[in-house]
C-alpha cells in the first residue's frame, strides 16, 4: 500500500459509525439498482453497484488525483476501490470523495506475510477513510524479495505450494478477525495462478476450505478466472462466498494460462459471454462489481472506463 499509514478509531463508537456506513452503502446499492431500470444489463430486481478498481487509473492518479476523481464522477461512476492512497491522508480522501459524489468501498493492501501490527496499521488506515472492505490480492509468495519485478513476481507464483496456501489461509482468518474488530470485513481476491491444482483441487478452493466463511469473503476476479481456463459460475451460486467482484474482458484468440493474461478488451467487446455471468451476479446478490481493465495505455484509460461502464449499464447492447 502506497503512502503513509494512519490509525483509525477502534472504539465502540467508531465501530458503530462504520456499521451505519455499511448499512447506508447497502441502501445506496439498492437505490442504484432501482435507478438502473429495465435497460440495465443486470435485471432490475437486484443489480450490483458498478464501480472501478483505481489500479486501472494508477498513472493518472499519480499525476492528478483531483482531476482523475472528477473525471470518474463525470462518467457516472459512484463507487471506487483503492489500490494505494497516493500520499493523501484519510481526511483528504474523505473530502475528495465527498466533493466528487464518490463512495469508496474497499482497499487492496493486505499480504499474508504481514505481521499483526503491520496488518493492523493497514486496517486502521482503511477504517480512517471509512471503508467497508479490506482485501488481500495474493496468497503467500515464497522467495519473493525486494525490489519486486514482474519476472520475480511470476516466478514466485509458480513456486506456491499447498502449504503456502494453507499458511496464507490461516493469516486470512486472522485478518478477518482484525477487520471485524475494526467494524470492517475482509476478502481475498484471486488471480489466475489460484487455479493451479493441488492433489486435484484448485488452490482457490483450498483457500476457501481453510478459511472461515464468517471472516473471509471472496472478491471473484471473473476475468482472471476465465483467463486461467476455469468457470466462474460455480463460485456465483446463491449463498456462496463472493461478496465483491472484478470484471474484465479478453480479446481472442488466446490459450488459457495460469500465469499469463491475454490482451484486454472493454467488457462486452471481447470473448467473454457476459449475460449469464451478469445474471449470476444478480442471483448471488453480489453488492459491488468493479471494472478493472488491464494492460492498457493510460492515456486511453478514462475512455476505456466509460466504454466498460456503458456496457454494464446496458447501453452497449
Amino acid at each position: 500500500m502506497s503512502g503513509p499509514v494512519f490509525f483509525g478509531d477502534k472504539s465502540r463508537e467508531g465501530r458503530m459509525k462504520l456499521d451505519r456506513r455499511h448499512l447506508l452503502r447497502l441502501a445506496g446499492a439498492t437505490a442504484v439498482a432501482a435507478a438502473a431500470g429495465p435497460a440495465s444489463a443486470v435485471t432490475p430486481a437486484f443489480a450490483p453497484a458498478i464501480g472501478v478498481q483505481l489500479y486501472m487509473l494508477r498513472d493518472l492518479l499519480a499525476k492528478d488525483v483531483e482531476g482523475t476523481l472528477a473525471a470518474i464522477a463525470r462518467i457516472g461512476i459512484r463507487f471506487v476501490e483503492f489500490a494505494g492512497y497516493h500520499d493523501r491522508t484519510p481526511a483528504q480522501w474523505r473530502a475528495l470523495l465527498t466533493a466528487n459524489g464518490l463512495i469508496a468501498i474497499g482497499a487492496h493492501g493486505l499480504y499474508p506475510d504481514m505481521r499483526d501490527e503491520q496488518a493492523a496499521a493497514a486496517i486502521d488506515a482503511a477504517a480512517a477513510i471509512g471503508l467497508e472492505w479490506v482485501v488481500a490480492a495474493v496468497p503467500r509468495l515464497p522467495g519473493l524479495t525486494l525490489p519486486i519485478t514482474e519476472e520475480k513476481f511470476r516466478a514466485a507464483t509458480q513456486r506456491i505450494t499447498a502449504d503456502d496456501i494453507k499458511a496464507a489461509a490461516a493469516r486470512f482468518n486472522r485478518f478477518g478477525e482484525m477487520a471485524k474488530a475494526a467494524g470492517m470485513r475482509f476478502a481475498y481476491h484471486n488471480h489466475g495462478f489460484d487455479f493451479r491444482r493441488y492433489d486435484g483441487r484448485y488452490g482457490l478452493d483450498l483457500i476457501l476450505a481453510e478459511t472461515d466463511p464468517a471472516l473471509v469473503g471472496l472478491e471473484l476476479d471473473i476475468g482472471n478466472t476465465i483467463a486461467a481456463g476455469a468457470d466462474p459460475l460455480p463460485y456465483l451460486a446463491p449463498g456462496g462466498r463472493v461478496r465483491l467482484a472484478h470484471v474484465k474482458d479478453w480479446r481472442g484468440p488466446y490459450t488459457p494460462s495460469l500465469y499469463e493474461i491475454p490482451a484486454s478488451a472493454p467488457v462486452g467487446e471481447g470473448t467473454i459471454a457476459w449475460p449469464p455471468i451478469l445474471a449470476a451476479l444478480k442471483r448471488a446478490r453480489v453488492p459491488y462489481v468493479f471494472i478493472e481493465q488491464e494492460g492498457i495505455n493510460q492515456a486511453d484509460a478514462l475512455d476505456l472506463l466509460a466504454r466498460n461502464w456503458r456496457y454494464l449499464q446496458g447501453e452497449g447492447k
